[in-house]
């Protein structure tokens, strides 16, 4: 991938994450732990931002790419 297919990648993710965080109301939230298919769908969109926030932070640190990949799979395998 080089370097412009990156960068409107990463505009597209941060603009869907921008509309999902608008849309993220209370209301919603509230409504969507009231049945157990509305908790898993909210616990798995958890697991997503946790893993994207791991990635940012294991890649800031420059290191080795399959290090980074290893540790980013072991923090995914990992139950909170």
């Amino acid at each position: 991938m080089n370097h412009d297919e990156a960068l409107a990648r990463v505009q597209e993710i941060a603009d869907a994450m921008d509309q999902a965080a608008a849309a993220m109301t209370p209301d919603v939230i509230r409504a969507a732990r009231s049945s157990e298919q509305g908790a898993a769908e909210l616990q798995r969109m958890e697991d997503a931002i946790g893993t994207i926030g791991k990635a940012l932070i294991l890649t800031d640190f420059k290191l080795d790419q399959s290090k980074d990949l290893d540790k980013l799979k072991g923090f995914r395998s990992q139950k909170s």
